[in-house]
């Protein structure tokens, strides 16, 4: 009686250790699935923040500053251009009639894009901000379209090449000589607007316009002397003026007497 019972006992025991065994596996195998699932999903995380990082941004920007003296913040804002390893694009200044004083000047200025935060902040200490404003124009997929047209140009063209040396058939020959004008044509026609889609990328645009602090200073008095001389210089352009029209009108006015003399006299002709 009691070798049965320690049978049952052993085979108990065996039938517990073998099943706690297989969930042991079980959970063992479960947890590999897991970490298989996880593992490519870690790694679309890790392309997706790759292709956050390489959009293509062109930033644009703009300024408008009161200043005490226009000519010297333009020369400054050439210096600040420079130290940022800039450009400039366009300047424009506008000066009070009768005088060189610059009443306003324009600058279209292109920085790194990388720099384009700390120049807007030093471009601000030329004076008085009255206004400004930034942009962002996401890029990322006519870049990503030209980089693609350009590579498949490319395959073509050499392959029209290999074409071209092994061919020996005049009219293939011809064609295919045709064939890869167009496509190098076309090549550089996307190679020249990608040029000028990564400069824009590249070099952010600043536009700086530059006003007097006091706009009621901008046009300044003349005298009271200078005004009778600009007065006694328009009127003798005024003069100037209506002669010029007065001979203008003269050949006109003698055809038409000379028409008119014409007529009349055949009036007079006929009455006779």
């Amino acid at each position: 009686m009691y070798k049965a019972i320690f049978k049952i006992t052993v085979l108990s025991t065996l039938f517990l250790a073998t099943a706690c065994s297989s969930n042991l596996d079980s959970n063992s195998t479960a947890g590999s699935a897991d970490l298989a699932v996880s593992q490519p999903a870690g790694e679309t995380m890790m392309d997706s923040k790759q292709f956050v990082s390489d959009r293509s941004i062109i930033k644009n920007s703009s300024l408008t500053i009161r200043v005490k003296n226009i000519e010297k913040s333009v020369n400054q804002a050439q210096d600040l251009v420079a130290q940022f390893e800039g450009r400039i694009d366009d300047l424009s200044q506008y000066k009070n009639p009768g005088s060189d004083e610059a009443l306003s000047a324009n600058l279209t200025i292109r920085v790194p894009s990388t720099s384009l935060d700390n120049a807007l902040s030093a471009f601000k200490e030329l004076g008085d901000v009255e206004s400004s404003s930034i942009s962002a124009t996401d890029v990322t997929m006519q870049k990503v379209d030209l980089d693609a047209r350009i590579a498949a140009l490319n395959t073509s063209i050499e392959r029209f090449k290999e074409l071209i040396s092994t061919s020996t058939n005049t009219t293939d020959l011809i064609a295919a000589e045709t064939a890869l004008a167009e496509r190098q044509a076309e090549l550089d026609s996307l190679i020249a607007q990608q040029k000028y889609l990564l400069d824009q990328i590249d070099m952010s645009v600043i536009y700086i316009s530059l006003l007097p602090n006091d706009s009621f200073n901008a046009i300044k008095p003349i005298g009271f002397i200078s005004g009778i001389e600009k007065g006694f210089v328009a009127l003798l352009n005024a003069a100037a003026n209506l002669t010029s029209i007065f001979g203008y009108f003269i050949p006109w006015i003698v055809t038409i007497l000379v028409i008119y003399l014409i007529i009349k006299s055949i009036s007079r002709l006929r009455k006779r």
